[in-house]
């Protein structure tokens, strides 16, 4: 319970951190995975796929949910 306390309350200060300053976390892939169900609902196994070729080893969380969106359903149409 305590972790996924911390993996709220990390994206949370990120997401105060953007408003204030305009600069935006980035966190690893290991850490993003351990926390995937409590921040992005999904499993470690789903988050591992739609990260599976990614060049990156930083996201911020906004980047993350984008790919895990666009693994998920597939590229919307404008985006790039």
């Amino acid at each position: 319970m305590a972790v996924k306390k911390e993996a709220v309350q990390a994206v949370e200060e990120a997401k105060e951190e953007k408003k204030d300053t305009g600069y935006v976390q980035k966190f690893s892939v290991k850490k993003l995975m351990e926390h995937c169900m409590d921040i992005f609902g999904v499993s470690q196994s789903t988050f591992a796929g739609a990260m599976y070729g990614r060049e990156g080893t930083k996201y911020t969380i906004d980047e993350a949910k984008l790919i895990l969106d666009e693994w998920l359903y597939g590229k919307k149409e404008g985006s790039k």
